[in-house]
């Protein structure tokens, strides 16, 4: 979607923002405080795959972490949308994969849910991102199912094939949105 809104649209990536905070000294000690030092790697940062192996297999700790890091995501969310109105963008863009699962309350005029099926979900967290079995079924059991989040989408964008196929896809949606009288209110309110 960047290069399609290039400098129009400001984004604001989840993920983004918890590799950043999982750097930052008070956020690490209180993580540490919940799942001990053994949860650091050898130069004192935190492990996220040590971390995710932890907080996935035990839901009491996962909610825990949740409780550390989601507050600090939504309000990195909404500094995203404050310096996106005094910069004069036309649109925000949250990145947000568990949306539904965080029931964010991030300000938006409509999700666009990107959707693959399990078996594609599953290969591609254990080529892409070199999981485990073990740690893919935590993640996806952890996850409102996709399914159910389709439902709750404004816009449907299903992944299930090649790069091509995605681009294609997120052009139609733009061009959609770009030729309809949806696009007038999407836009973010003016600086004042």
């Amino acid at each position: 979607m960047r290069k399609h809104w290039g400098d129009s649209a400001a984004f604001f990536s989840a993920d983004s923002a918890v590799h950043e905070l999982l750097t930052k000294g008070a956020i690490k000690t209180r993580i540490t405080a919940v799942f001990g030092e053994g949860v650091l790697d050898a130069d004192g940062e935190i492990d996220r795959g040590k971390l995710r192996r932890i907080a996935f297999c035990n839901g009491p700790l996962r909610r825990k972490l949740e409780g550390i890091l989601h507050p600090e995501v939504q309000s990195m969310g909404l500094e995203a949308r404050c310096v996106a109105i005094e910069n004069q963008k036309e649109r925000l863009v949250y990145e947000i994969p568990l949306l539904y699962e965080i029931d964010s309350q991030m300000e938006r005029n409509f999700d666009v849910v990107v959707a693959a099926s399990e078996k594609t979900q599953r290969m591609r967290m254990a080529e892409i991102r070199g999981l485990e079995p073990e740690t893919i079924e935590q993640l996806i059991t952890a996850q409102i199912p996709i399914t159910q989040k389709m439902i709750r989408a404004d816009f449907v964008i299903w992944n299930d094939a090649g790069e091509a196929e995605l681009e294609e896809q997120i052009f139609l949606l733009l061009d959609f949105l770009n030729s309809t009288s949806f696009e007038d209110e999407k836009h973010l309110p003016p600086h004042t």
